[in-house]
């Protein structure tokens, strides 16, 4: 029966961005109510065979809290379940809702027990979802899971018995089960979603002048590294797509995470320490970037979380876990890895302006290239005033 909570879970958390992680958040009961209907204020009809009991969790998540609500009923052959979530915004974009989906399989699998029988994308209209069929010892679920609008909506039935080993007649009584729950299914009423995400603006308003970076956009300055190379837009696309060919041989996972944030992510510089047209060197790098989230209301500590879940590769180790910091008055969160192989290390700086994930990426070789990045730091400011020239 956890197999309802699990995914649920699954699905909501996650970089940045995207749901990545596997484990099920603290889950605390803050309602619980008598047996009752579908209450026609959760926006949806099902016809469960008699009155299913409605609890309300607080689970934490991207955006912060949210409440999940779960219809469920048991009966001695039985269980029927509906769980949803409302996101802040409207999730459209496909590549985020095949993670999504991907990072649900990958929950429902974490049982050494557990067996995908199948797995089946649907849509509720125009709506995108997956259908699930999974077996363990002792029991057959069948999870159908479906973004509508900005609700994440879970139909889960359960029933006795492993489905690749039973009789034609208990096949027969799972298949009517499922279809006459699960088809029965209609939503009436969805609330407005609270926000949109924030787009990225076509112009950041960048400008360089000496050492001193400037974008009018984030209000943002900095003063760069005295002699190092801003590596032009062409070249820093380059290395983007090398970036994405060096996870060839990593997990679907990796790609697909950094695919979707690639695409989500636009470079405002890329400076190196060595020229890399004329320079053989391994490179320090400072980096500053703005990334398209899906909620503008998101948390840096969940993104850096899931940075350290889903974008490390087999030879990176983590050397400072997810922690706060203030840059120029603004409230960033930053981690440390090290790849030991390649022999560099890196730090991620993310904060929340705008409602854009604005990033600020330093790789280094030694403490000296480290120090002059991080004095870099210290000049940050985010207001009207610009530092002097």
């Amino acid at each position: 029966m956890r197999l309802a909570t699990l995914t649920i879970c699954t699905i909501l958390l996650s970089i940045n961005i995207y749901p990545q992680r596997n484990e099920s958040p603290r889950r605390e009961i803050t309602v619980a109510a008598e047996r009752v209907d579908v209450l026609k204020t959760d926006g949806f009809k099902i016809d469960f065979p008699s009155r299913p009991t409605r609890t309300v969790s607080t689970i934490d998540t991207a955006f912060g809290k949210t409440n999940m609500v779960n219809y469920q009923l048991a009966t001695n052959l039985v269980y029927y379940g509906v769980t949803f979530i409302d996101f802040p915004t409207v999730i459209s974009d496909k590549a985020e809702i095949d993670l999504r989906f991907d990072g649900v399989k990958a929950a429902l699998l974490k049982n050494a027990e557990s067996r995908l029988i199948s797995e089946t994308e649907i849509f509720f209209g125009d709506n995108p979802g997956r259908e699930y069929v999974i077996e363990d010892k002792l029991t057959t679920a069948t999870i159908r899971g479906l973004f509508i609008k900005q609700r994440f909506f879970q139909l889960t039935v359960v029933t006795k018995g492993k489905l690749s080993r039973a009789t034609q007649r208990l096949r027969d009584f799972n298949h009517k089960t499922v279809e006459k729950f699960i088809n029965s299914f209609s939503v009436t009423e969805l609330p407005t979603p609270k926000t949109t995400a924030v787009e990225l603006p076509k112009d950041f308003g960048i400008k360089i002048d000496g050492s001193l970076f400037t974008s009018d956009f984030f209000r943002f300055s900095v003063r760069l590294p005295e002699n190092w190379n801003i590596v032009k837009e062409e070249q820093a696309d380059l290395i983007k797509d090398l970036s994405v060919q060096d996870t060839e041989d990593s997990t679907e996972k990796l790609r697909k995470s950094l695919d979707l944030s690639l695409n989500n992510t636009e470079i405002l510089l890329f400076m190196t320490k060595s020229n890399l047209e004329t320079s053989a060197a391994n490179n320090a790098v400072f980096a500053i970037a703005a990334e398209k989230v899906s909620f503008p209301n998101f948390l840096p500590l969940r993104i850096a979380e899931n940075y350290l879940k889903t974008f490390l590769d087999n030879g990176e180790k983590i050397l400072k876990t997810p922690s706060s910091i203030k840059l120029g008055g603004a409230d960033f969160v930053w981690v440390e890895t090290e790849n030991v192989e390649k022999k560099f290390k890196q730090r991620l700086y993310v904060a929340n302006r705008k409602g854009i994930a604005f990033q600020l990426l330093l790789n280094y070789r030694n403490d000296v290239e480290l120090k002059i990045m991080l004095d870099c730091l210290q000049t940050i400011r985010f207001s009207e005033d610009k530092l002097e020239k």
